[in-house]
């Protein structure tokens, strides 16, 4: 589920591609605003801002207006920076019977967890952060980590450790959170709000290959964007608009102990990583559902992901315009394979928009 500061190969990322598409509806207003593009360190990614705007005043405030509330959430959900309210309140797990007191945005964050969590049974879980930090240091001694220390951090996982009301957060002592695995989604979100508050419609935000997506730009059908893959070369292009897509994913980070490969990627469930490579994209009408969503699919494997797509729309998640909107293609390889990987040797499980887009790519249609 932990995506270890993302796939570390930006290879395995959604690829960005701006081409020249036909002339469509917005072609009338295709001479009246202009493309500007600013990029930042904000989160510890890269990210990027691209727009058309009527003049470069109004995109540079939407742009500085982005990256000042970048700040503010690193600020709050940060697990590397000490200072952070994310581990500030860490540190203040299991000191007291009363909840603790957080700002909106670690509520909005925690809440959009708990709510993940409960709707892929545990596979998306952001107390898991123990378990992770014992196997990445496993990575430095080569052993997996001690059974009995390796259990105690497990006992610290679970909806059952922790939770929240509108009075504040209660964990117990240990619990630790790192919402790294929503908190670009939720960031995405919130720039392109910012940015349609301005009046501007025509967007896309950036988050190391985690996009949140708004109107297309003038004179085109949709933002070109290139699905993640298992090898470096994007599985294939599509356009899209008014939508987060997010991918999760490991291909080529990975520990070998006794001949077997473990995973970056943390099983919540079991404290145990992956064994096997995969890579999931995701679409949905936010980037928050996008990440979240992506990366439990990569915990879940394709038959069992089917049931929480049923939870997510028993439950109202993922609606856009009145409609329930969840699409995703999981891609996975067997065990003993070797990269560069053959389509043969490829395990595919997605749904129908993905399924056209791939027959589009095998038919010759959905080129670059």
């Amino acid at each position: 589920m932990i995506k270890s500061r993302r796939i570390c190969s930006y290879c395995l990322m959604l690829s960005l591609c701006f081409l020249t598409l036909t002339a469509g509806p917005r072609a009338s207003i295709a001479q009246e605003l202009e493309r500007y593009e600013f990029s930042a360190e904000k989160m510890g990614v890269p990210v990027r801002v691209v727009l058309y705007a009527p003049d470069a005043n109004r995109a540079e405030n939407a742009a500085n207006a982005v990256w000042k509330r970048f700040d503010e959430l690193n600020a709050a959900l940060s697990d590397y920076d000490p200072e952070s309210e994310i581990i500030q309140v860490c540190r203040q797990a299991g000191t007291s019977d009363e909840p603790i007191a957080i700002s909106a945005d670690l509520r909005k964050s925690l809440e959009e967890s708990r709510l993940y969590c409960e709707l892929t049974n545990g596979a998306f879980d952001v107390t898991v952060s123990p378990v992770v930090k014992l196997w990445r240091r496993s990575r430095f001694f080569n052993e997996r980590p001690p059974e009995d220390v390796l259990a105690r951090a497990k006992a610290n996982i679970g909806l059952d450790v922790w939770s929240i009301d509108e009075r504040g957060v209660k964990a117990n002592e240990g619990v630790r959170f790192d919402v790294g695995g929503i908190a670009k989604g939720i960031a995405l979100d919130e720039a392109l709000e910012i940015v349609q508050n301005i009046g501007i419609e025509s967007a896309l935000i950036d988050a190391s290959g985690d996009l949140r997506i708004g109107a297309a730009p003038p004179g085109k059908i949709g933002w070109k964007v290139g699905v993640a893959s298992l090898n470096n070369e994007p599985v294939f292009y599509c356009e899209l608009e008014n939508v987060g897509i997010c991918s999760s994913g490991d291909a080529n980070r990975y520990l070998e102990i006794d001949g077997v490969r473990y995973s970056h990627l943390i099983d919540p469930r079991t404290g145990e990583p992956l064994t096997r490579r995969c890579v999931c994209s995701v679409i949905a009408p936010t980037a928050t559902t996008a990440d979240a969503l992506a990366s439990a699919l990569c915990v879940l494997g394709g038959e069992e992901f089917v049931n929480v797509v049923e939870r997510v729309r028993d439950a109202g998640a993922a609606q856009k315009d009145g409609e329930f909107l969840l699409e995703f293609m999981l891609l996975q390889v067997k065990d003993d394979s070797e990269p560069p990987y053959d389509e043969e040797e490829i395990m595919t499980s997605v749904t129908p928009f993905f399924q056209t887009e791939l027959s589009k790519k095998k038919s010759g249609n959905c080129g670059r």
